[in-house]
């Protein structure tokens, strides 16, 4: 009798668990993408802009970057992967007259230098 109670119970317990519905489907019309959407170029400059104020209240490079004019914006390939690179002029810069801002697809900053490497 034990063993039909257990029996029982294993085949009840692997139907209510193992059934479908149960997993993690992506047919419901749910998605659940690990990928994060490329940005376009005009979003790129906002992020770009935000991130040369955080580097001014951190004090990582001087006040005058914040009126520094954007050179260029353009996708360019380091190490196999794509990213966004945005040159910012600044006549007054101290420690260089070229700002480089990296940032990935997706719009998350990635380095800042002034060198464009």
């Amino acid at each position: 009798m034990k063993l039909i109670t257990f029996i029982i119970a294993i085949a009840i317990s692997t139907y209510t668990f193992g059934g479908e519905g149960h997993g993690h489907s992506h047919s419901n019309g749910h998605s659940h993408s690990h990928e994060k959407k490329e940005i376009t170029k005009d979003k790129a400059l906002v992020i770009a802009k935000q991130n040369i104020e955080r580097l001014i209240k951190a004090k990582k490079i001087h006040t005058s970057w914040k009126g520094s004019k954007l050179d260029s914006s353009v996708k360019k390939k380091f190490n196999n992967k794509t990213e966004w690179l945005l040159t910012f002029s600044n006549e007054e810069g101290e420690k260089g007259k070229k700002l480089f801002i990296f940032l990935n697809l997706s719009g998350e900053f990635v380095a800042a230098n002034f060198t464009g490497k």
